[in-house]
Parts: C-alpha cells; structure tokens; sequence
C-alpha cells in the first residue's frame, strides 16, 4: 500500500484504500484484513486513524469486526441501503411514496419474468401459503410474515438473490418504519384476496394478466402511505399556526 499525507479527509482516504486492498487481493468473504498496526504501518498513519475508518467501513456493512480474532470481509450486502432508507423515510415522510413506486417497478417488471419462470412446485407452495394466510387473516391475527413469504417465494425461482434483497429491503423498511404513520390494513381477507388473483394469472401464464394484478396489489397502500404523508406535511404547519396564535393571544 502506498503511505498517505495527513489530510482533511484522511478517514475517506483510508477506507478507499482498505477497500482497494481488498479488491486488488481478490479477498473473499470471510477472508481477514492484515493486523491493525500493520495497515497503520503501511499507510504511514496512526492506528486511531486506521481503527476510525474500520469503524466506518463496519457500518456500511463492507467488514465485520470480530474481536479476539480480526477484521474479516463480509458478503455484499444491502445494510448501508437499508440504514439510508430507514433514516430517509423517518426524515422526510413525503419520500415513502416515491420509495414505493420503486418497489412497484421492481416486482412489476420482475412478476413478468417469474411468470414464465416458475415451476408447479412453486405454485403449489404459493397456493398452500395463501390458505395459511387467509385462516390466519381470518382469526385476527398477524400476518405480516406471511406477506412476505409470499413475495420472496415468488421471485425465488428466477435466482437473483440481489433482487429479493432489495425486495425485502423496502418492505422491512416499511413494516418496521413507514407503517407505524400508517393506518392498519381494515380489511387484511381483501388482501389476501388480492394475491390470490395474482397466484391466479401467474398459474395460467398470463404475463399481462399479471402485471395488471401487480399494480393492483399496490394501489391500497399507495392510497394510504399518500395519505399519511399528507396529513405528516400538514401536522407541523397546524402547531406552528397553534404557537403562533397562543403567542399573540
């Protein structure tokens, strides 16, 4: 590695080359970094600055700090998304309707693709989670889980485990975030009702059938994240004119 001038932005620096080393070594998952003291060694800086921007690659998920054993390379993943996402929804409510429109390009163009790709099995699993979920809407009770097995199950068979990440992503992120501004689904049997007919096109191989069923699917949370960002936008504006007339009263 080549020694580094103390700058501003010696940290981004460091991370850059840490990264570097790792790329340019082919190093895998799992795979350790060389001691602490060695990279400080090599890069001509201190150790508290090497420990500094580890700490910052930890949190965008790039390495994992395992102490008494190293600093070993993690698996790509989608933790700095995800921690983004969450963050920028709590930040700006108005946000989770454009967030959900992505999701809704995603499985749209993928349900095209999974249509003609899904086997009988698939479909079975598919038909017997949704009678699980229906008698589960049934007595009340969560069924959360349910929901998104159903989604995960059904990009499965197209083998893009990035894809079913990100998938997943957007809806932990709204089941753990947005849905707490939301209103609750009244009416969770209209919900299964509606996977149920898009199983249903997706069984008779109808991609355009499909797709429709698709965006169907979305349209009652799209209704109801578009209202609570409306009513989120509105709230501070309502108590800052309450203050105001308390203030002139």
């Amino acid at each position: 590695m080549e020694k580094l001038a103390r700058s501003p932005l010696l940290n981004r620096v460091i991370q850059d080359q840490i990264k570097r080393y790792i790329t340019d070594n082919r190093l895998a998952s799992g795979d350790l970094l060389p001691p602490e003291g060695q990279l400080a060694v090599d890069l001509g800086v201190s150790r508290g600055s090497v420990r500094e921007a580890i700490k910052a690659l930890e949190s965008l998920g790039i390495v994992e700090v395992r102490h008494g054993d190293g600093v070993r390379v993690r698996a790509f993943n989608f933790d700095s998304t995800f921690d983004l996402l969450s963050y920028g929804i709590l930040f700006d409510p108005a946000r989770m309707t454009e967030i959900l429109q992505v999701r809704v390009w995603l499985e749209v163009a993928a349900v095209a693709d999974a249509v003609q790709r899904i086997g009988d099995e698939e479909l079975a699993q598919l038909d017997a989670l949704l009678d699980a979920w229906e008698e589960q809407a049934a007595r009340g009770e969560d069924v959360s889980a349910a929901d998104r097995s159903f989604h995960r199950m059904l990009y499965t068979p197209l083998g893009n485990e990035s894809l079913i990440r990100l998938i997943d992503i957007f809806w932990v992120v709204y089941h753990a975030l947005a849905v707490q501004m939301l209103d609750i689904d009244h009416n969770p049997l209209a919900t299964v009702a509606t996977h149920r007919a898009l199983l249903d096109a997706i069984q008779a191989r109808d991609v355009a059938l499909a797709t429709q069923r698709m965006r169907d699917h979305f349209r009652n949370l799209e209704a109801r994240i578009a209202l609570a960002a409306h009513l989120k936008r509105n709230d501070a504006p309502a108590e800052t004119n309450d203050t105001a007339a308390t203030t002139h009263s």
